[in-house]
């Protein structure tokens, strides 16, 4: 048993034990200059008027014409660059959850570095990119996404209470990128917030994605070989879930400006007021 299992195990509550790690991580994430987050103030509150579209990689999205939404600002996450309809889509924003920084555990650094190489060539060079001040050093030394405007954000420790502002160099801590994407969308103070493709059907204890094959294509492994190495399962990601829908809740609060368009009726979101996707692009609804 290595130290910090038998801490864990023998020498700290549960509840203490989450709170000194998600404080770790902040403290390594202080050591950044806030040089770096000067930039961001250029977002802040420049969408007052417009609204836009979170897309995630929920199995629901291949229900739904993605072509839709070819002139409507756009909020892409992750793998979302693999979508067949990615060239008219044309994401205006693309959010990323802390990759090397969080997520080294689970796949080796030269699977991310071709994964984020292949997203580097599909998006536009117009695109802004959100991405961990983690990641930096990845970033810079392999010379990726050298063409696009990048703004960097890190994560500050959340307890659950109440958020009342929103910036991008402390954003409450995560178990999903959804939870960053609202996030910026409501930095960026937009109108009107819909997600689409944020099933979160993984409390079943895996995913379920647009396209499972396109997504883990850059990894060396699949989902299930993740979850059999790291003990995934049901209650795992059903605590996880707990803790996302949460904060949904209280990003909610903050304008109560966010709407789930999830082509799925029966859909296990509930955080958010449900509405047709297609009768958004009806004339007079988009106003």
């Amino acid at each position: 048993m290595n130290s910090i299992s038998f801490i864990k195990q023998w020498l700290l509550p549960p509840l203490l034990f989450k709170l000194l790690v998600k404080f770790a991580k902040y403290v390594r994430d202080i050591k950044y200059s806030k040089k770096y987050f000067k930039k961001n103030n250029e977002l802040k509150n420049i969408h007052t008027e417009d609204r836009c579209f979170i897309i995630g990689l929920g199995s629901s999205i291949k229900k739904q014409d993605l072509t839709l939404l070819e002139n409507e600002i756009v909020i892409g996450v992750s793998s979302l660059f693999n979508h067949k309809d990615i060239a008219k889509i044309k994401p205006n924003y693309y959010v990323l959850s802390p990759v090397f920084t969080y997520h080294a555990k689970y796949v080796k650094k030269e699977n991310f570095i071709k994964w984020l190489r292949a997203m580097d060539e599909s998006l536009e060079n117009n695109v802004i990119m959100f991405i961990h001040i983690g990641d930096k050093k990845y970033i810079d030394e392999y010379d990726i996404f050298s063409k696009k405007t990048i703004y960097w954000n890190k994560y500050s420790v959340w307890m659950g209470g109440d958020i009342k502002n929103i910036s991008l160099d402390a954003i409450p801590d995560i178990n999903s990128v959804s939870e960053t994407a609202l996030a910026i969308a409501l930095y960026l103070d937009f109108k009107k917030i819909y997600m689409l493709g944020f099933d979160h059907s993984w409390y079943e204890g895996v995913y379920h994605y647009f396209d499972n094959k396109k997504v883990f294509k850059y990894f060396g492994k699949t989902q299930h070989d993740i979850k059999k190495e790291h003990g995934f399962d049901s209650e795992s990601h059903m605590i996880a879930h707990a803790e996302i829908f949460k904060k949904y809740k209280k990003l909610y609060q903050i304008k109560k400006n966010i709407f789930n368009v999830n082509s799925n009726e029966n859909t296990y979101v509930d955080t958010f007021p449900k509405i047709k996707y297609e009768e958004l692009f009806i004339k007079g609804e988009n106003e």
